[in-house]
């Protein structure tokens, strides 16, 4: 073999071994304490991470809370509102019913005054024939008539005013 394959095929008992590098005191005190140092940086690193996570899970927890707040409150404002509305058109159909009510109300009102009026003229009435006529008057009044103020006046102060007092005809 030539030569320079020999060095290659070398047994591994040549092989020389040397010795581990022996650390002084004070090399070994400072790799303590940058790896005392490192541990603190890691764990402080890994803490904020936690409490950034944790702070944003809160955050998340929050805003969903949030959401559920604005939802609920949105449902009540619906209800307080369709409350509300309902409340108006119970209170419109009332004031509309009570209006009806006292339109009833004064037309009988005024129906029967006009009617407690007509038999104070036919009490009046002197003969057969007067009250005949007196009757064929009153009886001649329409609805339209009897409803609307001044016609009803005019009609009174017209046909009824020699039988009955003045007072009486403002009466109505």
């Amino acid at each position: 073999m030539p030569v320079s394959e020999e060095i290659f095929n070398k047994e591994v008992d040549e092989v020389v071994k040397k010795p581990k590098r022996k650390l002084t005191d004070k090399q070994k005190e400072n790799l303590r304490l940058g790896r005392e140092k490192m541990k603190l940086k890691r764990a402080k690193e890994k803490e904020l991470k936690a409490q950034v996570k944790a702070e944003s899970k809160e955050e998340i927890k929050g805003e969903k809370e949030h959401i559920k707040e604005k939802k609920v409150n949105i449902k009540k404002k619906r209800k307080t509102l369709k409350e509300i509305n309902k409340d108006k058109e119970q209170a419109i159909l009332a004031r509309l019913e009570k209006q009806e009510t006292e339109k009833n109300e004064k037309i009988q009102t005024r129906e029967t005054l006009f009617h407690s009026l007509k038999v104070k003229c036919l009490e009046k009435a002197s003969s057969v024939k007067e009250y005949n006529e007196i009757k064929g008057a009153l009886d001649g009044i329409d609805e339209d008539t009897l409803h609307d103020d001044d016609k009803l006046k005019d009609y009174a102060k017209k046909v009824m005013k020699p039988y009955i007092s003045i007072v009486e005809v403002k009466e109505i």
